[in-house]
C-alpha cells in the first residue's frame, strides 16, 4: 500500500514538474532569438502578419521585420502557431488530412521540432521529415504554411457555418 502511495505521489510530482517548463510560458522573438514572457505580451511591440500579431523583443526588432518580412517568415509562422493564433489543419508537406485517398488516422505521424508537436499525414512525409536537412523550414516555410495551417479565428468561423448548416438541415428534415 505505501509503495503505492509513493508511487502516486511521484507520478503526481512528475506531472506538475513537467507542467511547469519555462519554456511553455515563453516565445521567442522572431528577429533577436532572445526569449519574451507570454503574460508580458501586451506590452511588447508587435506588427501585424497573416492576421496574427508577431512579438518582438524590442522596438529595434519590429522595424528590422517590417523591413523586411520574408527574411523572418518561417520563425513568424512558428511564433504564430506557439501563440494560438493558428492551428494546423492538415500535413504541411501534402496539405493532406489524415483519411485523405489511402491514408487513414493510423498512418498520422507525429514530430517535434522546437517543442511544438506537428501532425504528417502518412509514412511518406515522415520520410521527407526526416531526410530533410532543415526541418523547421521545412514544417514553417511559407509553403508548407499555407498548406497546414489556418488562422485559428477562421476555423472557429468556418465550424460555425458548417453546424449552422447541419442545424438547418434537420430543421429542414423535420
Amino acid at each position: 500500500m505505501i509503495k503505492h502511495i509513493l508511487l502516486s505521489l511521484a507520478l503526481i510530482s512528475a506531472i506538475l514538474i513537467a507542467n511547469d517548463d519555462p519554456k511553455a510560458k515563453t516565445i521567442t522573438c522572431v528577429v533577436s532569438g532572445d526569449e519574451i514572457n507570454k503574460s508580458e505580451l501586451k506590452d511588447h511591440d508587435y506588427s501585424s502578419y497573416r492576421d496574427g500579431k508577431v512579438y518582438f523583443c524590442c522596438g529595434g526588432c519590429k522595424m528590422d521585420f517590417d523591413e523586411a518580412p520574408n527574411k523572418f517568415a518561417t520563425k513568424a509562422n512558428f511564433q504564430l502557431v506557439t501563440t494560438g493564433q493558428y492551428v494546423q489543419t492538415g500535413c504541411p508537406i501534402t496539405g493532406d488530412t489524415p483519411g485523405h485517398t489511402h491514408h487513414g488516422l493510423e498512418d498520422v505521424r507525429k514530430v517535434t521540432v522546437d517543442g511544438m508537436n506537428v501532425d504528417l499525414c502518412c509514412p511518406g512525409c515522415l520520410k521527407k521529415y526526416n531526410k530533410s536537412s532543415d526541418k523547421f523550414s521545412l514544417l514553417f516555410s511559407d509553403k508548407a504554411y499555407k498548406k497546414g495551417f489556418v488562422s485559428a479565428s477562421k476555423k472557429i468561423e468556418k465550424n460555425k457555418a458548417k453546424n449552422a448548416k447541419k442545424t438547418k438541415a434537420k430543421k429542414t428534415k423535420k
